[in-house]
């Protein structure tokens, strides 16, 4: 087994051909003049570990091209921590449904097994896959940072209140989950927090952060109701423009990240990042 990795997930990639000591060779991706994106390898693979975040639209062209120019091999773990397009997973009548229509895409390659992270909502795939939780590691984080009396755990909305409660459930502490309430047009008009977090460090809980939007209403909620701190753990750090500087401003203390998406380096005290190399490995580790 050797890992090939597209370029937004160097690092990780990296991370685990260390942990697994396997090789791991970077795929050859140029861009052809009218944006056309071309994917070669540097050599033949009989059994490889594809390494792969999709969170732009070329990264899926991208992941797509390289698992063609796999095509001859003969076992293709796909390690695919952030899914793109998985936040599309309802649809209406003549409306897209993006995490199926990608599934499909991977269904048509030769993929195995796909492994994947805090996905958004279940993989629409019928290639056999392994759904993960980074929980543990955010557990045993809260645990080495925190005394568990003065803190409860809070989904910053009702989706992702199973996430957050079974962190809650693990680390024996409270649960609290804020609700957004939307007025006549779908704008977001007030965030309320439902549960006794008065006097407590709210460590909020959430799998993707995009706009951070979210997370800074319901700090602002959380404050309101006379929490005492507040800390931000999310598992895809997505940050997309304006984000940043949002959860600057933002009374969060921390924001806790994990490596799944590689993105630049955020010089802020503010921001920090967990590895979720060991946990993929093992996943790998399982089926080779």
């Amino acid at each position: 087994m050797e890992i090939v990795y597209t370029r937004n997930s160097k690092e990780l990639a990296r991370s685990l051909a260390k942990d697994l000591a396997l090789s791991a060779f970077p795929a050859n991706t140029r861009r052809f003049a009218n944006g056309e994106i071309s994917v070669s390898l540097p050599k033949s693979f009989c059994d490889a570990a594809v390494v792969s975040s999709t969170v732009a639209n070329d990264d899926w062209i991208e992941l797509l091209l390289l698992l063609d120019a796999l095509r001859d091999a003969k076992n293709i773990i796909l390690c695919m921590p952030y899914m793109g397009y998985s936040r599309q997973d309802t649809q209406s009548q003549n409306e897209s449904l993006g995490a199926r229509l990608f599934a499909r895409l991977l269904e048509a390659t030769n993929v195995a097994r796909c492994i994947v992270l805090d996905n958004h909502c279940e993989p629409m795939m019928r290639i056999p896959y392994a759904h993960l939780s980074a929980n543990e590691i955010f557990e045993t984080d809260v645990v080495r940072k925190y005394a568990l009396e003065q803190i409860v755990v809070v989904s910053p909305d009702i989706g992702g209140a199973y996430r957050a409660s079974a962190l809650s459930r693990s680390l024996k502490c409270g649960f609290a989950v804020c609700n957004k309430a939307r007025d006549v047009f779908g704008e977001l008009k007030k965030t309320e927090a439902v549960g006794e977090v008065s006097n407590k460090i709210c460590i909020l809980v959430d799998d993707i952060v995009d706009s951070g939007a979210t997370l800074c209403h319901a700090a602002e909620a959380l404050l309101s109701a006379g929490a005492k701190g507040i800390a931000a753990y999310a598992v895809h750090g997505v940050l997309s423009d304006g984000s940043r500087e949002r959860l600057e401003k933002s009374r969060i203390e921390e924001i806790v990240l994990t490596d799944s998406i590689s993105g630049p380096d955020i010089s802020s005290p503010k921001f920090r990042k967990l590895s979720v190399a060991s946990l993929l490995a093992e996943a790998i580790r399982c089926t080779i």
